[in-house]
């Protein structure tokens, strides 16, 4: 695996002597702060939180072992946002306030990451969103020449895009409900849908909704196979779109079902079992696909993490990359303090080669602040309780 930073340079033991018998104090250098947060735990956690830690492990493991960043220590500091807003708020201002981190990385749902992100744009914190989608988070600063806010997922803009291209265009289904949650994650994500519907021109056969921590959806479901519904799009968390897919099944209705990259994540299979088979969702990271970057980071995961699952292989891979991009802008920065951070984000000189997803070229912009791009998105499929490409040419192309 490649290595983006300067090798480190080891004091010989003569001139360790030498400093002990002069007795000459030298101050360590004080530590470059990152803050990693994300859901450990709370009801939107859905494996994200260990996920994006566990990314931020396999980081920090190959920084410690090969790697110096503007001669100090590097330290992740981690938070545990509880999926609460208030709680996610509160630990954000704990890791500037108090821990005085230079910038964070993480967030998996999108309401806990739009109060947070609005106050590390007033301190000038740089934030890298690595699992929350919502297209908000980094559109209500859009237009401020100075945003803060950047991110390495596929948004909420995006994934309707692959959705709705697979299943109108590559699929040729024409009758398509649209069932979503009531958090701001569902509402936003329906909204992304409804606005690709148009471009096509089409209409959704039937919206409806459900609350986070609905069991039974069967009154949506009848109401979808009663509107004529050749296929379903399931915008939620990971939970609840397995009681969606359970819901189709026990109805014995074998309904195509699609929905956003929370369907790849552990808790969707394990609910969902064998009711998941042929569930599709945009994924940027296939665990164990016969792609050497991807099966690497896979591996250094179970690895370092002492485990042999990842529960969200996309948050973990995102969280790594993420790190990766925000330490090569320290050190092309020379510098910590938020402005110019903020800078060498949007004007890297160099490629990040080491990421765990792709090369990252010009991860960002003055304008555009989300690196995953269209061509770095690709439909998967679950096949055997295994999250898998719907298409062989989507895999021959990733090697």
């Amino acid at each position: 695996m490649r290595k983006s930073f300067s090798k480190i340079t080891r004091m010989s033991a003569g001139l360790g002597a030498l400093i002990l018998c002069l007795s000459v104090a030298k101050a360590d250098p004080e530590p470059i702060k990152i803050g990693i947060i994300g859901p450990v735990t709370g009801a939107g956690a859905n494996g994200m939180g260990l996920s994006i830690v566990g990314g931020a492990h396999v980081f920090m493991h190959e920084f410690e072992q090969y790697a110096t960043l503007l001669g100090r220590p590097l330290v992740l500091v981690e938070r545990d946002d509880e999926s609460d807003p208030k709680v996610g708020l509160e630990a954000t201002r704990d890791l500037v306030e108090n821990e005085h981190v230079i910038a964070v990385v993480g967030f998996g749902n999108t309401g806990v990451a739009l109060p947070a992100s609005k106050y590390l744009q007033e301190k000038k914190v740089p934030l890298i969103v690595s699992a929350a989608t919502g297209v908000a988070i980094t559109q209500q600063f859009a237009k401020n020449p100075d945003s803060y806010i950047f991110r390495v997922a596929a948004n909420d803009a995006l994934q309707p895009e692959i959705i709705l291209k697979d299943l109108l265009v590559r699929r040729k289904f024409h009758r398509i409900a649209l069932l979503h949650d009531d958090s701001p994650y569902g509402t936003l994500g329906r909204n992304s849908v409804l606005a690709e519907f148009q471009h096509y021109g089409v209409e959704p056969v039937l919206v409806e909704s459900f609350k986070v921590g609905d069991k039974d959806m069967s009154q949506q479901l009848r109401h979808a196979e009663a509107a004529g519904a050749d296929a379903v799009i399931c915008y939620s968390l990971a939970h609840e779109a397995a009681m969606v897919v359970n819901g189709a099944r026990t109805l014995r209705w074998n309904v195509a079902i699609v929905g956003p990259w929370g369907l790849s994540q552990d808790t969707f299979l394990k609910l969902a079992a064998a009711n998941s088979e042929g569930s599709r969702m945009p994924v940027t990271f296939l665990e164990d696909d016969h792609n050497m970057r991807h099966d690497a980071f896979s591996a250094d995961y179970k690895a370092v993490n002492k485990t042999s699952d990842i529960p969200s292989a996309i948050a973990a891979a995102q969280t790594y990359d993420a790190l990766h991009i925000l330490t090569a802008a320290i050190a092309q920065a020379n510098a910590t303090d938020g402005p110019a951070l903020r800078y060498a984000l949007t004007h890297l000189h160099s490629p990040v080669t080491a990421g765990a997803i792709t090369v990252y070229r010009t991860p960002f912009t003055d304008t555009d602040h989300e690196a995953i791009k269209g061509g770095m998105v690709v439909m998967g499929e679950i096949r055997k309780q295994k999250v898998t490409f719907a298409y062989d040419e989507d895999q021959a192309h990733s090697h």
